[in-house]
């Protein structure tokens, strides 16, 4: 009796092992491909995260694609508006293919169709599926309005509800008493701005100094301008307290979004270029830094032209594409914010020879184009840290302040020049930033090791070639 008890016990174990390592229990959906969304992470396959951003509208709010709202001929109003270049609306269709990668789906007997539910596996059913036996996938269709209308809590139709919830899609198989589910989940989520003439609040409060004054996470919110070589530097960075976050917590800014326009001889003064700045402007987008430290990964705004002033407006731009919270100027500031100086926003951009009369740079700030480049802030980090403090370093920066502008101005006009400096100096530059970020022994330690290991294999490699040949 007992041994037909362990027998059975067996029986049991050994059949449950089955179940839990059969195909049926493990995740066997995964994300194909997608349309009608502002944009995805497909990071994970098996969770990929849709993003939909709702700014303005477009002259043709289809329900098959997304559209610009960016463009002012598009926009509802002129100005500074939130915007997104690849808008959706409520009524937006938002379509995923989805894989399937177990026969026993493909090969259904006792197979539901799939089972789609906003608001997790106990959620409400949305949308339509396309799937019929044998196929290896299948089409998820399902609207914008469908997908707000069905949120657990404070439903909308108009999608004015910011979203960060899970999107559930799963097979059920039932068969010799027993039930699987193959499942996956889609997080959704979205970001609302109204977008009017009207409604001109999207803009930051300025905050050049700390504390930060703004009471919500509006990304970026001081910047002045510094002329470089056929560049702008948007100098002075700050951003708001809570940074990267935006007001949904299922997204994050990802870049700074620079709205210019030229200054031409209609324009009274630097404040009335300013006034011209629409979301149809041209406009530049710098990434945010994942390393920490700055908060953009590069501040440099290229392509410009010499001689023409620019005056430009920031904004900030999430990973639902939502480009807002502008810098409040004289048509577009609302209480608390209010009208940063039109001054600061606006410079001109000139060789760097013209502005060695202002300044006293170094002969690498004539080879990387700017006194803001950031090759230049290294070296200029490097001195304060390890010249400065010093006698010796202070005697040796000013007999190089001495000697270099001369220096600097040849290199400055001269393409072939600033190549040839700019390459002499990348080791140099190399080891500034080692000794600034692990100290300057180690640094020095790992240099030599470096130096000593290119010249051994030069020895052996070129040297001992060239002497087995004359042999």
């Amino acid at each position: 009796m007992l041994g037909l008890s362990k027998k059975k016990l067996s029986s049991s174990v050994i059949a449950s092992l089955v179940l839990l390592f059969s195909a049926n229990a493990f995740a066997t959906l995964t994300y194909s491909q997608s349309s009608g969304a502002s944009a995805i992470d497909i990071t994970d396959t098996k969770k990929p995260i849709i993003y939909g951003g709702f700014a303005g509208t477009c002259t043709a709010d289809t329900t098959s694609s997304t559209c610009n709202s960016c463009n002012g001929n598009l926009v509802s109003g002129t100005g500074l508006i939130p915007c997104n270049e690849n808008n959706i609306s409520p009524d937006t269709i938002l379509q995923l293919v989805v894989n399937i990668d177990n026969a026993t789906i493909t090969n259904p007997s006792n197979t539901t169709g799939p089972t789609v539910k906003m608001g997790g596996s106990t959620g409400t059913s949305v949308g339509t599926t396309s799937w019929r036996a044998g196929a290896t996938s299948f089409t998820v269709t399902v609207s914008w309005k469908d997908l707000c209308n069905n949120i657990p809590s404070n439903p909308t139709t108009d999608c004015s509800k910011d979203l960060n919830h899970d999107l559930y899609i799963a097979f059920e198989n039932v068969g010799s008493g027993t039930t699987t589910t193959d499942s996956m989940l889609v997080k959704i989520v979205t970001r609302y701005a109204k977008a009017t003439a009207a409604d001109t609040s999207w803009n930051y409060v300025d905050c050049p100094t700390d504390p930060d004054p703004n009471t919500i996470n509006v990304g970026f919110c001081h910047f002045t301008v510094f002329p470089g070589d056929k560049k702008i530097y948007a100098d002075a960075l700050a951003v708001s307290t809570s940074f990267p976050a935006t007001p949904n917590s299922g997204s994050t800014y990802q870049s700074a979004v620079f709205f210019y326009e030229i200054q031409n001889s209609s324009d009274a003064d630097d404040a009335a270029t300013v006034a011209r700045i629409t979301n149809a402007s041209p406009s530049v987008r710098l990434p945010v830094s994942t390393l920490g430290g700055d908060p953009l990964a590069d501040n440099r705004i290229d392509g410009l032209t010499n001689g023409s002033r620019y005056c430009m407006v920031m904004a900030s731009k999430d990973q639902t594409g939502l480009i807002a919270f502008y810098t409040p100027t004289a048509t577009n500031a609302v209480a608390p914010a209010t009208a940063v100086d039109a001054s600061t926003l606006c410079t001109t951009p000139e060789p760097v020879v013209g502005l060695l009369d202002d300044k006293h740079c170094f002969i690498a700030t004539a080879a990387f184009g700017s006194d803001m480049a950031p090759e230049v802030q290294s070296f200029r980090d490097f001195r304060n840290k390890y010249l400065l403090p010093f006698s010796w370093g202070q005697k040796f920066v000013k007999t190089y302040y001495k000697y270099s502008p001369k220096y600097a101005e040849l290199i400055a006009g001269n393409e072939t020049a600033k190549i040839v400096v700019r390459t002499a100096l990348w080791p140099l530059l190399l080891f500034a930033r080692m000794s600034v970020a692990f100290g300057f022994w180690i640094s020095l330690l790992i240099m030599m090791a470096a130096f000593v290991t290119v010249f051994e294999l030069y020895r052996r490699l070129i040297l001992g070639r060239n002497v087995r040949g004359e042999l």
